[in-house]
C-alpha cells in the first residue's frame, strides 16, 4: 500500500488531507504535526493584542481531519530524501513514498542585532500567548515602577502581522487602561520599518488610508528607518533611540528550519517549487505552503505567502499524488489570487480584490469575517464554523 505522508497540519496541510481523503486511493494518509491542534494563523495578532481568546481560534487535531486520515503529534527534524524518510523528535522514523511538506514558519531577524534576544515574535499559539501575557504584566507594573516605558510598545518591521497587530492593539489599550487605571495618554505604540513604501499589492491611496487610520488609532508609523540593534529596553535607529519594555519582532518570515537542516537548496527555508509543486530533486516530494516559493509567470518575482495561496498549493499536490496513483497526469498549478484583506481593528479594514476593487474600513472588515469563517468550513466541519465561526457583523 502507498504510504503518503503529509508534515505540518496548517491550511495546506489539512487541505491536502482533505482532498487525498476523497479519492478513495489503495493508500495510508497520515499527518504529523508538533501540536494537537491547528490554529488559525491569520487571527494570531488579535491574540498577541488581547482581543481574541487563544480558544477561539485554535481547532482540535485529529478530530479536524477527515475519517480514515491517521495522526501523529510529533516534532519533524530531518527530512532524508534519498531514504524517503523523515526523523521525528519525539516518534520513530517514519517511511513515505509520497510526501507533501506544509510545515510551518519562524521569525526572520535578517541578522539584527539583539533582536532575536529581546524581540518577542508573533508566529505561532505560544509566542502570541506570550506577547499578550508580556504587555498585559508590564503595562500593569507601571503602577509600580512608574516607568513610562512600561507603557511602550515598539513593534520592528511593518509586513502583514505587524498591520493586524498595531490595529488590535490600539484598540485594546483602553480596556488595558481602564483594567489597570493606567494614564492612556502616556501609553504608546512605534513601528519601525526601513522601507519608504509598505504593502506593495497596494495601492498608495490604500496604503496611505492604512497609515491614516493607524495614525488616528494612536500607533505611529516610521518609515524609512533601518533598526541597527534592539536592546532589552530600546531599538536604535541611527541617532534615534525608541524606549519601550515591549519589543515586537514583526521583519519577516521564513520557512520551517526543517528545510535547511535536510539539505535542501534554499532562500530562507523555502524551496522553488516546480510546475507540478514538485521539488526539482525528487518528483514525489512536494513543498507547500509558507515552505514553497511559486513564480509569478513571466515575473522575476514570487506570489506572496498567503493562505489562499497555501491552500490552493495543497489542493494541487493531493490531485497530482492521485493523478500518479490511478494513471493520470499531473496538472501545472495555476494560481489565480483572488486578493488579500488586511484586518486594522474589530470594525475597520483594507482590501484588494478581485483585480481592482478597494474596501475600506467596515466593508473590508465584514469580508476578513467572511474569509475567516470560509476558512474554518474548509479546515474543519459545519459545527467548527458553529463553534469558532464569527456572526455578529454589527461588532465584529
Amino acid at each position: 500500500m502507498t504510504e503518503i505522508l503529509i508534515l505540518g497540519a496548517g491550511i495546506a496541510g489539512i487541505r491536502a488531507a482533505k482532498v487525498l481523503a476523497k479519492q478513495n486511493l489503495d493508500a495510508t494518509i497520515t499527518v504529523v504535526n508538533q501540536n494537537d491542534y491547528h490554529y488559525e494563523t491569520t487571527s494570531l495578532a488579535g491574540v498577541a493584542a488581547g482581543t481574541a481568546k487563544v480558544e477561539q481560534i485554535m481547532l482540535p487535531l485529529p478530530a479536524s481531519l477527515p475519517k480514515g486520515v491517521q495522526f501523529i503529534k510529533a516534532t519533524v527534524t530531518k527530512i532524508n530524501r534519498e531514504a524517503h524518510t523523515v526523523e521525528l523528535e519525539d516518534h520513530a522514523d517514519l517511511h513515505f513514498d509520497y510526501l507533501i511538506v506544509a510545515l510551518g514558519i519562524k521569525s526572520e531577524d535578517y541578522g539584527i542585532k539583539g533582536a532575536k534576544e529581546f524581540g518577542m515574535p508573533i508566529v505561532s499559539v505560544d509566542t502570541a500567548v506570550a506577547l499578550k501575557d508580556h504587555i498585559e504584566k508590564t503595562m500593569a507594573n507601571y503602577n509600580t515602577s512608574k516607568d513610562p516605558n512600561d507603557l511602550h510598545v515598539v513593534v520592528c518591521g511593518a509586513w502583514w502581522s505587524a498591520f493586524e497587530f498595531l490595529g488590535e492593539l490600539a484598540e485594546h489599550l483602553p480596556v488595558l487602561a481602564k483594567k489597570y487605571n493606567l494614564p492612556l495618554d502616556q501609553m504608546k505604540i512605534d513601528c519601525i520599518e526601513a522601507k519608504d513604501k509598505i504593502l506593495p499589492m497596494y495601492s498608495d491611496k490604500l496604503t496611505g488610508y492604512i497609515k491614516a487610520t493607524l495614525k488616528k488609532k494612536g500607533a505611529n508609523l516610521h518609515l524609512g528607518m533601518s533598526i541597527d540593534e534592539v536592546k532589552a529596553d530600546r531599538v536604535i535607529s541611527g541617532d534615534k533611540v525608541f524606549m519601550a519594555n515591549t519589543i515586537v519582532l514583526t521583519t519577516g518570515l521564513s520557512g520551517s528550519q526543517v528545510i535547511s537542516d535536510s539539505g535542501f537548496e534554499n532562500r530562507r527555508n523555502r524551496m522553488v517549487v516546480q510546475s507540478d509543486v514538485s521539488i526539482k530533486e525528487d518528483k514525489n516530494i512536494f513543498m507547500v505552503g509558507d515552505v514553497a516559493t511559486v513564480m509569478q509567470p513571466g515575473k522575476s518575482w514570487p506570489f506572496a505567502n498567503t493562505g489562499q495561496l497555501a491552500m490552493e498549493m495543497g489542493t494541487a499536490a493531493a490531485k497530482n499524488i492521485a493523478a500518479d496513483l490511478t494513471g493520470n497526469q499531473r496538472l501545472d498549478f495555476e494560481f489565480k489570487d483572488l486578493g488579500s484583506v488586511l484586518g486594522l481593528g474589530k470594525r475597520t479594514g483594507a482590501a484588494a480584490v478581485f483585480g481592482n476593487i478597494e474596501l475600506r474600513g467596515y466593508p473590508a472588515s465584514v469580508m476578513k469575517v467572511l474569509i475567516y469563517d470560509r476558512s474554518l468550513l474548509e479546515e474543519g466541519t459545519v459545527s467548527t464554523v458553529m463553534k469558532h465561526g464569527r456572526f455578529n457583523f454589527l461588532r465584529i
